[in-house]
C-alpha cells in the first residue's frame, strides 16, 4: 500500500470552500510519453485547484494510467485527485478488485459512471451476466464496500450470517472509505428522466454529480430546481469547456452527446472571429460569464475541461470570485 498524507474527499472540499475550483484531464494516448500531463497538472496547482480529476477511456480510447496518474497527482503534488471509474466492460468481481487497487494507493474519490460506447460507433449496450447496466448499480456496490460488505467466492466463501450483511451474497470485511460521484445530464431529454437517472444514483449512495459540458446556466438552473422539488440535494458541479473554435462547437453539437447544446449567439461570436486569437478572447470571455452565471444559479464550484490548454482553465479558474 502507498503511504501518504490523507486528503479531504470532495464532499468535504465542497462542505469547506464557499467555491471550489477544479479541472479534469484526460491521460496520453497508449504509447505517449506523461511530459504534456505533468505540465497540466503543474500549471494547475498554481492557481490552485482544490482538485483534478482524471478520465478513463473517454469515448473508448486507448488511455490507460487513470489510477496511476490519480495516485501522482495526490502524492508527488498534493492535490486532491479524483479518478474516473466506468463499469461497462467489466463483472462485478473485476470491479471490487479494481476498487481495491484504488483503496490501497489512497484514491478515495471516485466518479461513478456506466461507461460511453467507442467513439462514431452506436450505443449497443447489452451487459452480459454479472454486470451492471447502470451506473446507479455500480454506485450500490462501491456503497456497498463502504459498508464493508464484499461479494462471496462461491465454493471459498460462507455469507454473512442473517443480520450481519444487507445481502446474502455478501460477507464481511474492513470498510472502505469511497467518496462516491457521478454524472449529471441537465440538457439530456426527457428531462424528467434526466432528473429521475440522477436520482436513483444519489439514492443509492451518490454524494455529489460533475455536469457534461454546459454552454447555458438556465438548463443546470432547472435541472438542480427540479432535483430540489425531487428531494434531491446533492451538490451538482457544473463542468465547462473553453470553445475557442467554430468549427469545435459545430463539430460537438453534431455529436448530440448527452444533449449537449450550444447557443446560437455564442456559434454567430465564434463565427466573427477574424484570427485564431480573436476566437480565444470570445470564448474565454463567453465561458467566463457563464461561470458568473452558474455561480448565481447555486453552483458550488466550478469544474473545467482542461483538454490541451491548462493555461486557459487556469486563467479561467483564477478569474472566478469567490
Amino acid at each position: 500500500m502507498v503511504a501518504s498524507t490523507p486528503q479531504p474527499s470532495i464532499v468535504e472540499l465542497l462542505k469547506a470552500k464557499a467555491l471550489t475550483r477544479s479541472a479534469e484531464i484526460i491521460p496520453p494516448r497508449n504509447g505517449s510519453e506523461t511530459d504534456v500531463i505533468l505540465r497540466q497538472i503543474e500549471r494547475l496547482k498554481q492557481v490552485p485547484v482544490d482538485f483534478i480529476s482524471v478520465t478513463k477511456g473517454a469515448g473508448g480510447s486507448l488511455r490507460g494510467g487513470t489510477l496511476p496518474i490519480a495516485q501522482l497527482i495526490k502524492s508527488r503534488f498534493d492535490i486532491t485527485a479524483l479518478a474516473h471509474f466506468t463499469c461497462r466492460d467489466y463483472t462485478i468481481e473485476e470491479i471490487e478488485n479494481t476498487l481495491m487497487d484504488h483503496h490501497y494507493f489512497g484514491v478515495h474519490n471516485i466518479l461513478a459512471l456506466r461507461g460511453d460506447p467507442p467513439e462514431g460507433k452506436p450505443d449497443h449496450f447489452k451487459p452480459a451476466p454479472n454486470r451492471h447496466s447502470y451506473a446507479y448499480q455500480l454506485v450500490d456496490q462501491i456503497r456497498h464496500l463502504n459498508g464493508g460488505e464484499y461479494i462471496v467466492r462461491e465454493g471459498f466463501d460462507k455469507p454473512a450470517a442473517s443480520g450481519e450483511a444487507s445481502n446474502p451474497n455478501l460477507r464481511k470485511g474492513s470498510p472502505t472509505s469511497f467518496c462516491i460521484g457521478v454524472a449529471a445530464h441537465p440538457e439530456q431529454e426527457p428531462h424528467d428522466e434526466a432528473v429521475e437517472y440522477f436520482a436513483r444514483k444519489v439514492e443509492n449512495g451518490a454524494q455529489f454529480a460533475i455536469t457534461q459540458m454546459l454552454f447555458s446556466a438556465e438548463p443546470y438552473a432547472r435541472f438542480l430546481e427540479s432535483c430540489a422539488k425531487r428531494g434531491i440535494h446533492a451538490p451538482v458541479l457544473p463542468g465547462l469547456r473553453i470553445v475557442t473554435q467554430l468549427a469545435t462547437a459545430e463539430r460537438m453539437t453534431k455529436k448530440k452527446e448527452f444533449g449537449i447544446k450550444i447557443p446560437q449567439a455564442f456559434m454567430d461570436k465564434l463565427a466573427s472571429a477574424t484570427s485564431k486569437e480573436d476566437g480565444k478572447k470570445i470564448g474565454f470571455e463567453y465561458t467566463l460569464k457563464l461561470c458568473e452565471q452558474l455561480v448565481a444559479a447555486g453552483a458550488p464550484g466550478i469544474h473545467v475541461f482542461v483538454m490541451n490548454d491548462e493555461n486557459s482553465a487556469a486563467e479561467l479558474l483564477l478569474s472566478l470570485k469567490s
